[in-house]
């Protein structure tokens, strides 16, 4: 089709082409013939532009507050590289909860939808185009579809192509790093969880200040002139700690955050954590691993009731906080951790994507 500037020019020409014929101006030939020629030439240019695929890299998934690359690269649509790249605009829809980050070679606006679109001029077929994205709410974010619109080099033909594959982004709630209300409270909650035991009989050894008189073992001592207790094997317990989350109808990303930013620390000390979610439960923890699941889990859960009010933790969402509950003592998720910065993000442990 006929871009503006294309349909200028053949106003132009036609209105040349019908004054010369109504005056006989030969001069007026000189403007007709050009215009004729460049319109021609760049029709064809544009009809043996080939069709094309594209192959979408998505950004990897991460936590909001974060940025991270995506890529499309081109071909044909046999599976061949692109023998001759052609001028173009290439035109990204990017879902709402992701942003595309403007650069020297493209530019962004937003639809009345709520999502973004990012075009590149450039040469397609040429060089893989990367960009930067935003990761700015959790969720299942979508990438795509994409129009490539083909142009001569005069810009006077378009020809546009949907290409209509998606690719799918998981953005994880933010993970805040814990304060000195936050650190505490989960301190003792660790202790809680680890309980030592006597193990099985291990040996007998000569007593030492500080050993219980209940280890004593008498009937050795009697046969000697000094006392001799007994060894067990050290046999430490870590329960499990559990952990409930709910959230209002508003409330939803708080619950998400305070979840992720409470249980992954415990995680990372060595505590299981039994999670109870609105709608499921996860097991968490250094033997099972786990993270990866909770954090998908968390990326895209919903407001719902506590499903589990007694809890060792309990997690309330509200639509401006959170509310924290560890073993009857309830703090605002907001006090428990340290103030919020320009990417304030703990990097959370490796985990799947």
């Amino acid at each position: 089709m006929l871009t503006r500037r294309g349909r200028a020019v053949a106003g132009v020409a036609g209105l040349a082409l019908l004054l010369a014929g109504i005056f006989g101006a030969r001069a007026l030939n000189a403007v007709v013939a050009p215009a004729a020629v460049a319109l021609v030439a760049g029709y064809l240019q544009v009809r043996f532009v080939p069709a094309v695929a594209v192959d979408r890299t998505p950004p990897e998934n991460a936590h909001a507050g974060e940025t991270r690359t995506a890529e499309l690269s081109f071909r044909t649509r046999d599976g061949d590289s692109i023998s001759r790249p052609f001028l173009g605009d290439v035109t990204e829809r990017v879902g709402e909860g992701l942003w595309p980050v403007t650069s020297e070679n493209a530019t962004v606006r937003e639809r009345p939808d709520g999502d973004a679109e990012i075009t590149f001029e450039t040469a397609v077929g040429a060089e893989p185009i990367e960009y930067e994205v935003e990761y700015r709410q959790r969720g299942q974010h979508t990438l795509g579809p994409l129009t490539v619109t083909a142009t001569d080099a005069f810009g006077l033909h378009a020809r546009e192509t949907e290409l209509r594959g998606t690719e799918t982004t998981i953005v994880f709630p933010r993970v805040r790093r814990l304060g000195v209300v936050g650190r505490r409270s989960l301190g003792r909650l660790q202790e809680y969880s680890r309980s030592d035991q006597r193990g099985e009989f291990e040996e007998l050894r000569e007593y030492v200040p500080g050993d219980p008189l209940r280890d004593i073992h008498w009937k050795t001592t009697a046969k000697r002139d000094e006392l001799i207790v007994t060894e067990f094997a050290a046999d430490t317990d870590v329960a499990s700690v559990t952990v409930a989350a709910g959230a209002n109808a508003e409330g939803a990303d708080a619950m998400a955050e305070a979840t992720a930013s409470v249980v992954l620390p415990l995680v990372a000390d060595g505590v299981p954590v039994e999670l109870s979610l609105p709608r499921g439960e996860l097991r968490v923890g250094p033997e099972y691993g786990g993270q990866g699941a909770m954090l998908r889990t968390l990326a895209v859960v919903d407001s719902g009731p506590v499903p589990n009010p007694d809890a060792d933790v309990v997690i309330k969402g509200r639509a401006d906080d959170a509310t924290v509950e560890v073993r009857g003592r309830r703090h605002q998720f907001s006090e428990m951790v340290e103030a919020r910065t320009t990417g304030d993000t703990t990097p959370a442990p490796e985990v799947e994507a």
